[in-house]
């Protein structure tokens, strides 16, 4: 057991139970690589329900404008909707629960949610990674765990997580990567998981001695 005391009186001593730490990079494709080499993927619960809520938006628009026909048309795809809100919040409850039962410093990289959101649109709302994030932050505080944010400019992709080498250039399609230095083969997604959890394994240690 770790027990960490903060210097603020009023802040509650954070007790670790089970002394882990992790790292965790969102991805567009695994929706979550955890530093020991674990991937979660992400339901999409959206891309799932694409076919239904179009089949619904296309009766909706087919009836007749006032009509009650059409007023049930619009609640129909109105609960199309809120079903996949309402299924994509429930895995973030549970995924939250887990994740936090597991570990007891989680690491994350700080995410520019409105750029991700100019690049790819529609996926990175179905991914939601914002809405993620604080129902963890939310289950965190209530477990007395720890969230720790890097900063967003670290390079956590192009820095070999073996021996620190940083890449001058790392294209966004390349998964995977030799290091130049130590020739270690590094999963881009793991590897940047990895570099955060050391990261901020290193900010949380200053914040809390």
């Amino acid at each position: 057991m770790m027990v960490v005391v903060v210097d603020n009186v009023n802040e509650p001593v954070i007790k670790f139970e089970t002394s882990r730490i992790a790292g965790f990079d969102f991805g567009l494709k695994t929706f979550l690589t955890i530093s020991d080499g674990t991937q979660i993927e992400s339901p999409q619960f959206l891309k799932q329900a694409l076919n239904k809520i179009k089949q619904a938006s296309r009766q909706h628009s087919k009836k007749v404008k006032g009509s009650n026909n059409r007023e049930k048309a619009r609640k129909n795809l109105v609960r199309k909707y809120e079903d996949v809100s309402n299924h994509r919040t429930d895995w973030f409850w549970k995924l939250a629960h887990d994740l936090t039962d597991k570990f007891d410093i989680l690491c994350f990289e700080t995410l520019s949610l409105k750029g991700m959101q100019r690049l790819w649109g529609r996926k990175i709302s179905d991914l939601a990674f914002g809405e993620f994030l604080q129902i963890l932050e939310w289950v965190a505080e209530k477990k007395g765990k720890a969230i720790v944010f890097i900063d967003r400019w670290y390079p956590s992709s192009k820095t070999c997580s073996s021996c620190g080498h940083v890449l001058e250039n790392l294209d966004f399609q390349e998964r995977e990567w030799r290091c130049p230095s130590c020739q270690s083969v590094n999963g881009r997604d793991e590897n940047a998981a990895r570099n955060i959890c050391a990261v901020g394994a290193s900010t949380a240690l200053v914040r809390r001695c």
